[in-house]
């Protein structure tokens, strides 16, 4: 009996060794990161443009859009709608530069954060805006799921806008 369980015992740990190991390929985030910025840079000139469709495009079905109102939390459809209109004023300027980005690319190369921040000077002349995107990657190809943008008062305006808000 000793000899049988020695002899299967044997016969598995060959079977174990045996198997095939996968390799992960390693990502390269470099790489990634590019890709991520010229996804960010697609947006930003179709912000520049006023082109609805070009920014629809860069979105996934299942994405969720928040806006600079509480209540706006949009679906693609509904952002979509909101940009035609919007970018419909012809005295409504969109040019921007962006002040600051950051670009944070997973580990697996999959998905990425990014943060941006500027001043929309058509909507506030002195309250930056911070954008915040998730990206994911699928097929190759990257696309945002989730695209955040609030006013971001500096620390010392917040009493000032608590006092204009009464």
């Amino acid at each position: 009996m000793k000899k049988v369980l020695f002899v299967l015992f044997v016969v598995v740990m060959i079977i174990t060794s045996c198997q095939t190991k996968t390799k992960v390929a390693p990502v390269d985030l470099a790489a990634a990161k590019a890709t991520v910025t010229e996804l960010l840079d697609k947006f930003s000139s179709g912000m520049k443009s006023k082109d609805a469709n070009a920014l629809t495009s860069l979105f996934t079905d299942d994405c969720l859009i928040c806006g600079t109102d509480s209540k706006e939390m949009l679906n693609k459809a509904d952002w979509s709608n909101m940009m035609v209109q919007t970018f419909a004023d012809t005295s409504l300027n969109m040019n921007y530069t962006i002040d600051k980005r950051e670009i944070r690319v997973s580990k697996d190369g999959n998905s990425a954060i990014a943060l941006e921040q500027t001043f929309f000077k058509s909507f506030s002349q002195k309250m930056p805006v911070r954008i915040i995107y998730h990206l994911v990657k699928g097929n190759d190809n990257w696309l945002f799921d989730f695209f955040s943008i609030s006013f971001i008062p500096n620390n010392e305006d917040i009493g000032k806008l608590n006092k204009a808000l009464e």
